[in-house]
């Protein structure tokens, strides 16, 4: 009986986290980072902002517990470790790899695109960190990724392993995807054809997407 006590009680704290971090990132969207306060954040969830306090201690930390689950997702899985980046690593074929990269990619993308406005106002401060760290570590991932396009398939005539992760870095970063598809109106599968099909180019050469 204690057990089940003690995990129901767990349950309904994780829920309640849950839905406070689901209201900061609605608010930070809407709002900006710096309009929006941790008593608007309470209120938004139906919490009173103790709470908020008690489970998040600053708006700093709210912020990067945002962004690690907007990056990371619900059950916070480092990129490297989800499921589609597996997959991409055990597919042969370079093409094929690429179309699961991009695709992957772009459910994270399509979580964090709504927040680049909130980490640009912040850049100069110290929850700036936050964003630069995760863009820090997004580049290492990319760079890790780009090694092993370039053991599936002949690279194309001066592509090197460099470019190639900053090809992908670039492209497949939030801010280009905000480009298109939040602010001039792409699709998600149009930005995704689009982007696959230049990777594919620059990276392997055309001669892998006429096949």
């Amino acid at each position: 009986m204690t057990t089940v006590k003690k995990n129901s009680r767990q349950e309904r704290a994780a829920a309640t986290r849950r839905r406070m971090l689901d209201a900061a990132y609605d608010l930070f969207c809407e709002q900006g980072f710096r309009a929006t306060t941790m008593e608007a954040i309470a209120e938004r969830d139906g919490v009173a902002v103790q709470t908020l306090y008690f489970t998040f201690h600053t708006k700093d930390a709210l912020l990067q517990e945002v962004h690690n689950r907007t990056v990371l997702g619900e059950d916070i899985t480092p990129p490297a470790r989800q499921e589609w980046h597996l997959e991409a690593v055990a597919e042969p074929d370079g093409l094929r790899a690429v179309q699961i990269v991009v695709r992957g990619t772009s459910t994270i993308l399509q979580r964090v695109a709504p927040m680049v406005p909130v980490f640009h106002s912040v850049s100069a401060d110290s929850a700036g960190e936050v964003y630069r760290h995760g863009e820090q570590l997004r580049r290492e991932g990319f760079r890790v990724l780009a090694e092993e396009l370039g053991a599936k398939a002949p690279l194309a005539p001066g592509m090197t392993i460099d470019r190639v992760s900053d090809l992908l870095f670039v492209l497949l970063g939030p801010e280009t995807y905000r480009s298109f598809v939040v602010e001039l109106g792409w699709s998600r599968d149009e930005w995704a054809d689009w982007t696959t099909h230049a990777l594919v180019r620059d990276i392997f050469g055309p001669d892998l997407l006429n096949r």
